[in-house]
């Protein structure tokens, strides 16, 4: 028997990265298939059918005296010739010179398809390439070709592969473009597109290629194991014609806008947002609670001290023809490191940017709405059924109605609430619109349709478990999550402004100096325009604009006063109202843009709110600031993404720097032929998921992580793990043209990480990618790592775990309406958001499955949600469900047993309630419970 291509002696150790890392995959005994050797099913790419016949080049070996060789001649053409094989050169009269020549080594015919893989059965064959019979090749031989190219597979797994990269390497000096995420058959396997001209020379040995007239391009002892030791290629395949997609060209982000998410980049580009005010979320490398008037006094004076106004109080332009900052940025809340500014230029925000100690600088996120509408024909629980259930019907015959105990509910709309005063709701329910503090004008901001009346309905199920109690139900901006610390420190007593309001007070005293001016202005022109009664053209004309700018000044200075006015009355009004709450209901939520881990200043606020509070001393007599703390018992609805949510740990045994969203002894969904991806579909409201996601479709993809600090190098430029995001999308998923796991590329995060949260021993990142879906299609997600700096030393060179949370927010979307979800890899176990991640917030949720639970990826034996509320309950208006709903009626439940007596700021543990069940009133606690007494 002939033996294969003779090795190669020698080799030299490559230097790429990429290899180093299989190399140490390799040392480590890591396997090296991951995905693709999991399992041994049929395959899972589909293919187009070759055609009946193929063309194919045959490449032999016989080494053997004249004799010998003619006997092995005679036995590979009965093999040929029992496969069906006709050779194109059946007519050449040189063709039985080959049987002799020691040097002849090709064959070149037909053979049908079916059996073309067969002529491999011979020994002698060493390799082989075929295409499809009258294949159209290119006429420019530049052009690529798409090809198939399968390797020699009898390794183990960590050899395998990097024997795969070695041959891959091989080939890029012969043009070949390898293509995205197809299936490598555990290494065995190569796809992509090479240069026509070059096509003829995968029947050669690979190792000789590419050559001179006398020389290999690499001499054979500087070629690397197991690349060096035999011919790699068994088969070339020339694939179907498909023009290959044209290659993904990322965003390049230029310096200036380096520390800004996609979105902010994309509002600053757009022409038509140039004078629109722009409010924005900027995160610093240190907290600055205690810093907040140097935070002022950086916003009302500027950039440079040497911009001055004219004598018209018109900003004078600096030299980069912006306007200095004193012309409208406030500070309109902050906590911790997070701080909302308003700049009145959104050009300021760029140049706010370049300031040493801004971490990143963002749009605000938008809160997610936890209350969603039940699809047809779906209907919400009967409301005696859910009350009898959970005992509160028995709870409300004794007295124990929330009487007595006044409970804010937070949502962002509570349109038609007015209209349920009295019927659904509590005849004295308030409502506090705190959107008035972010206008200027203080006024409210306009209701968004998308969430209209959400709020209604969880304040309605607060009704329902608590109908006596004092609502006050408190509308707040969805993407201003500092509101919610400005609620509670008014509640607790440590404030009567918040950092809204003591801006518009600034804005206020701005616009009050600078009218004042002005109506000095006017008046002394009007003075001297009326002092000359002539009757010329000019000196009328001057007359009427004189009256004319002082009309103006005086009707601004009216409207000035009534600004003075409402924000009087709404000062007054926030404290009087806010003050005295025992139970404090939020039906938002957030999955992004603040740390996850119970580490946003949200959740870390929460958690304080648990430890009783020491009592105030009063400063006067009748301060309302003074007496006792009772505490607050915050009811925090959990996480409503569902299937939008995977967490898990960054698995990437094979060292391919692509993560792994499962671990390599997982089987393989239906629709994955590598766990390196992801695929997202789209889900119905009625639960329905289908593998395309729509034209139109606006969804952002983003994932955080946590890693500790670099004690070397204690900064966020470094990151142990620089994401990076992509999105594929499958060319041909039914495999009718092409086979299905071709691939294009269809977007790429540019910039980042972004980092969240900077301390001494860790820092929190976040990468994000915002997409428009063009094309109707199938898409996956690959989460890779970018460009990592060599250490400067191997023994600074760290090897980490971190455990990320990605998310799929579809923008495009109302409340209730379809989203982006994950359909290969879904984690409930990845968290219930923020700020249901705090030990101080009691945490509601629905016995659905899939769920989320959890205190997040980083939080694994944090127990939550800490009870499970109705899913639906049949309240005034159209039918609603979600944790949302559940909150606001175990919110209820808080206020019933507030009144009670039940003690702390968790009562549903003094009560005896069972952690992580359904909120049902223990029947010990009900038999000990004495009837209230009557006011």
């Amino acid at each position: 028997m002939e033996e294969e291509d003779a090795p190669v002696s020698g080799c030299h150790p490559m230097t790429h990265a990429r290899f180093a890392a299989v190399a140490l995959a390799v040392l480590l005994g890591v396997s090296a298939l991951g995905a693709q050797e999991r399992e041994k099913d049929e395959p899972r790419v589909k293919e187009p059918a070759r055609t009946e016949k193929v063309d194919v080049q045959i490449r032999y070996r016989i080494r053997a005296d004249r004799d010998e060789r003619v006997r092995q001649f005679r036995g590979l053409e009965k093999h040929l010739a029992a496969l069906g094989f006709e050779d194109s050169r059946k007519e050449d009269p040189d063709l039985d010179l080959d049987i002799l020549d020691p040097n002849a080594e090709r064959f070149t015919g037909t053979i049908t398809s079916a059996k073309v893989l067969s002529l491999l059965d011979d020994p002698r064959v060493q390799q082989i390439l075929f295409a499809p019979s009258g294949y159209m090749y290119p006429e420019d031989r530049s052009k690529g070709v798409p090809i198939r190219v399968v390797l020699r597979a009898d390794m183990i797994p960590t050899v395998q592969q990097a024997f795969h990269f070695q041959v891959l390497q091989q080939l890029e000096k012969l043009g070949f473009r390898e293509a995205l995420g197809y299936d490598t058959q555990g290494y065995k396997q190569l796809k992509g597109t090479i240069p026509y001209k070059y096509l003829d020379r995968l029947v050669k040995d690979l190792r000789t290629e590419p050559a001179g007239w006398f020389f290999t391009d690499t001499p054979t002892d500087r070629l690397p194991r197991p690349f060096a030791d035999r011919n790699p290629v068994r088969w070339v395949e020339v694939m179907p014609s498909a023009e290959p997609p044209a290659a993904f060209v990322p965003e390049v982000v230029p310096p200036t806008r380096a520390k800004m998410p996609p979105d902010l980049r994309a509002v600053l580009n757009d022409p038509a947002q140039k004078e629109i005010p722009l409010r924005v979320i900027v995160l610093f490398a240190e907290p600055i609670d205690n810093r907040l008037e140097e935070l002022r006094n950086r916003l009302t004076s500027g950039f440079s001290p040497t911009v001055k106004r004219d004598e018209n109080n018109n900003p004078i332009k600096g030299p980069d023809g912006l306007p200095s900052l004193t012309e409208g940025a406030a500070l309109d809340g902050a906590a911790g490191n997070l701080a909302s500014i308003r700049f009145d230029h959104p050009s300021d925000v760029e140049r706010f940017a370049q300031f040493p100690d801004v971490l990143s600088i963002r749009l605000p996120r938008l809160a997610s709405e936890t209350v969603t509408p039940i699809p047809a024909p779906g209907k919400p629980a009967a409301a005696s059924e859910v009350l009898k259930g959970s005992g509160v019907e028995a709870m409300l015959k004794l007295g124990y109605t929330g009487a007595g105990v006044k409970v804010l509910v937070i949502g962002t709309d509570f349109t038609g609430a007015e209209k349920l005063f009295g019927n659904g709701l509590p005849k004295n329910t308030q409502i506090l619109d705190l959107t008035t503090e972010l206008n200027p004008e203080i006024l409210p901001s306009p209701a968004d349709p998308n969430r209209a009346g959400l709020g209604t309905s969880a304040a309605l199920a607060v009704a329902l478990a608590a109908p006596d109690a004092e609502l006050v139900l408190v509308r707040i901006d969805p993407g201003a999550i500092f509101q919610l610390f400005g609620i509670i420190r008014v509640v607790r007593k440590e404030a009567t402004f918040s950092d809204a309001l003591r801006s518009r007070l600034v804005d206020i005293s701005n616009k009050t100096a600078e009218l004042t001016k002005r109506k000095e202005v006017a008046i002394t022109e009007y003075r001297l325009a009326f002092d000359d009664l002539a009757d010329d053209e000019p000196t009328k004309a001057r007359r009427v604009r004189a009256k004319a700018a002082l009309d103006i000044v005086l009707a601004e200075q009216v409207a000035l006063t009534q600004r003075i006015d409402r924000f009087n009355v709404f000062q007054k009004r926030v404290v009087s109202t806010l003050i005295g709450a025992r139970v404090i209901v939020n039906t938002l939520e957030w999955e992004s843009g603040y740390p996850l881990d119970a580490l946003s200043q949200l959740s870390r606020t929460l958690d304080a709110l648990a430890v009783p509070q020491p009592p105030r001393i009063a400063k006067r007599a009748g301060d309302p600031l003074a007496g006792p703390l009772p505490p607050i018992v915050w009811v925090q609805a959990a996480s409503a993404a569902g299937a939008t949510v995977w967490g898990g740990p960054f698995l990437d045994p094979n060292r391919d720097t692509a993560m792994e969203f499962a671990p390599p002894d997982q089987k393989l969904p239906p629709m994955n032929w590598s766990a390196d991806m992801n695929f997202v579909g789209f889900q119905s409201p009625t639960g329905e998921t289908v593998a395309d996601l729509p034209a139109g479709a606006k969804v952002r993809f983003t994932i955080q992580w946590r890693e500790p600090t670099d004690p070397n190098f204690p900064t966020v430029d470094r990151p142990s793990f620089p994401v990076v995001l992509r999105l594929f999308r499958q060319l041909d998923p039914k495999g009718e043209k092409i086979p299905s796991d071709e691939m294009a590329e269809e977007a790429r995060s540019a910039g980042g990480p972004y980092p969240l949260l900077f301390t001494r021993t860790y820092v929190v990142f976040e990468q994000v990618l915002d997409f428009t879906v063009k094309d109707p299609g199938r898409y996956a997600l690959i989460v890779a790592k970018g460009y990592e700096p060599e250490a400067l030393l191997p023994g600074l060179k760290r090897n980490i775990e971190v455990h990320p949370r990605i998310v799929i927010e579809t923008l495009s979307a109302k409340p209730g309406e379809g989203r982006a979800v994950f359909r290969s890899y879904i984690t409930p176990e990845a968290g219930v958001g923020i700020p249901g991640d705090s030990s101080g917030a009691i945490t509601i949720g629905v016995p659905v499955k899939g769920e989320l639970f959890g205190g997040g990826t980083g939080l694994s034996l944090r127990g939550k949600p800490d009870l499970f509320g109705p899913d639906s309950i049949e309240v005034s208006g159209p039918g609603v469900r979600g944790t949302g709903i559940a909150t606001g009626f175990v919110g209820g439940m808080a206020a019933g047993l507030v009144q009670a007596g039940a003690a702390g700021a968790n009562p549903f543990k003094s009560a005896g309630f069972d952690p992580g069940k359904m909120a049902i009133m223990p029947e010990v606690w009900l038999k000990i419970l004495k009837p209230a007494a009557k006011p």
